[in-house]
Order: structure tokens, then sequence, then C-alpha cells
């Protein structure tokens, strides 16, 4: 069995190295490219298809992984009846640039640091929702938080949506919250300060506003925190 992409072009993963793994996939790297794999018993709406895969290599953002190419993991003979038609391609494995997660604390920086990342970050989603691209499972562990800014990874789960592309809007935007969220929720946990009311002032204070297909969230988030300098100051009143 090898790795074949879509020009039959075999690719080597002799200097990969082992990086990180999760529930559908594991994934190596060399110091320029990652290489994930998925496991045989993920599920096809665990993946990236191809069409989705061409999608999103069109999108050049700095807060969006640079997706390379897309591999099938198959033998001579079934490559060849690819090859003539008789199988589809399937996508078992994909390349793209790799990040080096330089975490910094975003509760620590300036509010500029999180307040200009979310800005770019909203203009990108506005970039998915023209496309009827829904995103999904987006958290800390699927992102980049470096000097260099916040960088979305893992899009296996993103969909093309069917419905009225207002509520594309508002399903995006709403996610791009949650994100918020669960950035600064990843941050409280490694300050092992009081959970209880920290999760609570995040709720009800920090994130606690509507969201609707026009909501700029950005914008909400810098009227909740323009009363200080660093987000851990709305947690240490």
């Amino acid at each position: 069995m090898a790795y074949f992409n879509r020009d039959y072009k075999t690719l080597s993963l002799g200097d990969m190295e082992y990086l990180n793994s999760g529930a559908c996939a594991e994934v190596l790297y060399n110091g320029d490219i990652i290489f994930k794999r998925y496991y045989p018993e993920t599920l096809s709406e665990c993946k990236l298809d191809a069409k989705m895969f061409d999608m999103l290599k069109t999108i050049d953002n700095p807060h969006f992984i640079k997706l390379l190419d897309i591999y099938q993991d198959c033998n001579f003979n079934e490559m060849v009846k690819h090859f003539i038609g008789l199988l589809p391609f399937a996508v078992d494995a994909y390349t793209a640039k790799y990040y080096s997660d330089n975490s910094i604390d975003v509760l620590l920086e300036s509010k500029d640091y999180i307040l200009e990342n979310f800005r770019e970050l909203e203009l990108l989603f506005n970039i998915f929702t023209e496309n009827r691209i829904c995103v999904c499972d987006l958290k800390r562990d699927n992102s980049i938080i470096g000097k260099q800014g916040i960088v979305v990874i893992d899009p296996d789960l993103f969909y093309i949506a069917s419905y009225p592309i207002e509520n594309i809007s508002r399903v995006n935007k709403e996610r791009l919250l949650a994100f918020f969220r669960n950035i600064i929720y990843h941050f409280l946990v490694k300050h092992k300060e009081d959970y209880i009311k920290n999760r609570m002032i995040l709720d009800s204070i920090l994130v606690n506003f509507y969201v609707d297909s026009d909501t700029d969230v950005t914008s909400e988030l810098s009227n909740k925190m323009k009363q200080i300098k660093r987000p851990i100051e709305i947690f240490r009143r």
C-alpha cells in the first residue's frame, strides 16, 4: 500500500515524525509540512472530501491552514482502477503547511492581541459564508495561538450548507463566538483559579450577547473589554 495523489504520484514518509493524534487521525510532520492520515475506521463524514479540500485550498489567509494535497492509501491494482475510472478517489490523508505552536497566554496579553485576531478571523469566516461553508469543531486544540497570530488548523468537519445564506452567516458567527469562549476558557483552566466563579464571569459578562447573521462579534467583544487592558482583568475584579 502507498499514498497516491490525484496525479498518481506517491508521497514518501521517510523523513516524517509523529506529531500528535486525535479521535479520527494521526499527524506526522517534518518541520515544513504535516501529513494527516485518517484511521481506517474513521467515518467519511469526519474526513475532508475532495470537493471541500479544493474549495478550502483556494482560501489564502494567514489565519487559516494552507492545504497542499490529498492522498489515497491503495495498492497498484487499485490505483489502476482509479486511473481508468472504475474506482472513485477517496481521501485517506492530506498534507498542509506545518505551524509551530509557540503558544502565548491570551489572558496576559494586551486585549488588542485577541481582538485584532478575531477581527481577522471574522473576516475569514465571512469568506466561508460567501462560499456556503459552515465551520465546525472550532476549539483551542484545533488552532495555533502564537506570536504571529491565531490560525485555524483543523477544517475536517467543515461542511457545505444548502440553507439560506443568512442562516449560514448566523451559524458561523455563533461558532466564532464559541471559539472565543473556548480559547478564554482553556487559559482560565491553566491559571487554576476559581473555576466556578470564572466560568460564570465568562458566560454572564464576556460572551453574553445575542448573535444573528448581522452581528459584528468582534465589536461586541471589544465593548465588553473596553474598561480593561488585558483579558485577565475581567476575572480578577
